[in-house]
Formats: C-alpha cells, structure tokens, sequence
C-alpha cells in the first residue's frame, strides 16, 4: 500500500463544471477532506437575452487544465496522484450538447 493510500485513503476526484468556471477537486476517502483543487473561469456567450452557452471545446480544455495543475499540486504535497481511484462529475441543470458526428464539433 503506497504511503498516500495509508494516509488519506483512496483519493475521489470530482469535476465540477459550474455556469462560470471549471473545477477539479481532490479528496481524501478516509477524512473527506479537500487536499487540493484548481479552478478556472469558463466565458460564457449571451446570443439574445435569456440564452446563455458555453463553448464545449473550452469546457473541454478547461477540464483538461484543472486537472492537470491539480495533479501537480498534489505532486507538490507529495501525494501521488495515481492513488485516485474515482472520478464523480457535477455540472449546471438542463445542459445539452449537439454533436455532429461528421465533423465531431
């Protein structure tokens, strides 16, 4: 059992994906503890009033990111982050994505 795991337990990451911002959290199964997070703002387009979109590429590269610089800081604590055995994902209500599978966008 790796150090990291008799400390804290297995780690839980969750992606937090907000109307404003993308997070990535770290999470000690035994204590529920927030180990570490980054989180990055997200623009936001208003087409007509009351419409509200986000990009999806870069919600995408906003995941991408968070989780990246989390992983580094738990570098950082000397936490390995391979100890993360589960990742739950959170977003804002009645969210749709349109996907062409032709040109994927």
């Amino acid at each position: 059992m790796s150090i990291t795991r008799e400390k804290y337990g297995p780690l839980i990451g969750a992606i937090d994906e907000g109307t404003s911002s993308t997070r990535f959290l770290v999470f000690a199964s035994k204590t529920a503890e927030v180990l570490t997070y980054h989180q990055k703002e997200v623009p936001h387009i208003c087409p007509q009033e009351g419409w509200f979109e986000q990009d999806p590429m870069t919600i995408l590269q906003a995941v991408k990111e968070t989780i990246e610089v989390t992983c580094d800081n738990l570098k950082k604590l000397n936490i390995n982050h391979e100890d993360i055995v589960a990742i739950g994902i959170t977003n804002q209500r009645e969210t749709t994505l349109l996907w062409d599978k032709l040109t994927v966008l």
